[in-house]
């Protein structure tokens, strides 16, 4: 391969991965918003895959002959995108369990009232004992 080939995959590769970075940005700043969700990973999941298609498609010879200071860059890239994905795993996790945590106490309240509630008879009639 020749110095243009891989000059031209270390940019294909640098664009996919910034644009993967803000994708996982966006991502972090819409959990709050869950219909925006599924749009956000689906583009992310497009990314990924032609970062995949783009290794498969060059090779490891390509990747080797990556100067230490290119390969350094792509590494910080890549590290960032792990960090958000830990800050977005941290972020539902804890939404979850604030979820989980409503859930219970709700069905806790209802069958406390459950419990308070004092049946009149379904028979008879209630006496009168100032008779």
């Amino acid at each position: 391969m020749s110095i243009n080939v891989f000059d031209e995959y270390f940019q294909q590769k640098k664009n996919l991965l910034d644009q993967c970075l803000r994708l996982s940005e966006e991502l972090l700043s819409s959990l709050e918003s869950w219909e925006l969700l599924p749009d956000i990973l689906n583009r992310r999941e497009e990314v990924i895959h032609q970062l995949d298609e783009l290794e498969k498609k060059t090779g490891k010879e390509a990747a080797a002959s990556l100067s230490l200071e290119k390969k350094q860059e792509l590494d910080l890239l890549t590290k960032l995108i792990l960090e958000l994905d830990k800050d977005c795993a941290c972020k539902i996790h804890a939404e979850q369990q604030s979820i989980l945590n409503s859930l219970k106490k709700n069905i806790k309240g209802q069958k406390l009232v459950q419990y308070a509630q004092v049946r009149e008879p379904e028979q008879g009639r209630v006496l009168d004992y100032k008779k």
